[in-house]
């Protein structure tokens, strides 16, 4: 089957199939050679059918790598997923209640601030939790700090790959449990070893879904060309 085809019989577009492939979850039986396109196969197709389904359920694509590795269980992945999308959807349904609590009639300027505060106080107070946009605070619950080992001396260092980021992209997924993040970094010439002072590069991505959960990476580190 050529590309379009199994993108039009499976419903989905070729960023899905890429990221499956980048995520090291789907490895077509007859890959790209040449001049030619992947020549998908009824096997590929049904991998592919089982991914769209495990992820529209709300799995990640770290979650089936650990399927597809024997490191859990369905029923363990299920389970796991279960709780975390109850507790996505708790919050959600704290904010809403919290929403059509507010008046719509009032003013920002006039806004009864201290009433709807004790409001969230007394819930949270009894273990209930709201949604909580913690990137106002420049916070990321999704941690950016690696320890990457120089290739020239192999001496470790910690560092934050936020000071290299240059892109942040966020999608909504299809499945309900919110923006599908990606953090882009790139350290170019800017980064010296700080024990051989040697330059090296310091490129990848972290993503992050659903909000607040780690899903998976690709760093690489290589010395700087000349």
């Amino acid at each position: 089957m050529r590309p379009k085809e199994i993108q039009e019989r499976l419903g989905i577009d070729a960023d899905r199939i890429k990221l499956f492939k980048r995520e090291g979850i789907f490895f077509p039986e007859n890959p790209p050679s040449g001049n030619r396109s992947t020549n998908y196969t009824q096997t590929d197709c049904e991998n592919l059918r089982l991914l769209v389904v495990l992820t529209k359920s709300g799995l990640t694509c770290r979650d089936i790598r650990r399927l597809q590795n024997g490191k859990w269980t369905l029923k363990e992945a299920i389970v796991a997923r279960k709780q975390s999308i109850d507790a996505e959807i708790a919050r959600k349904r704290n904010s809403l209640a919290l929403l059509e609590l507010l008046d719509s009639n009032a003013e920002f300027e006039t806004f009864e601030t201290e009433r709807y505060w004790n409001v969230i106080a007394e819930k949270e107070a009894a273990g209930e939790k709201f949604i909580d946009i913690e990137v106002m605070y420049d916070y990321r619950s999704v941690s950016l700090i690696r320890n990457i080992r120089c290739p020239h001396c192999g001496e470790g260092d910690e560092v934050n790959l936020e000071d290299y980021m240059y892109d942040q992209s966020s999608n909504e997924s299809e499945n309900g449990m919110g923006p599908d993040i990606v953090y882009s970094f790139n350290s170019e010439n800017s980064y010296e070893c700080p024990e051989c002072s040697n330059v090296i590069k310091i490129e990848g991505w972290i993503r992050e879904y659903p909000m607040g959960a780690y899903d998976s990476e690709d760093i690489t580190v290589e010395e700087r060309e000349d």
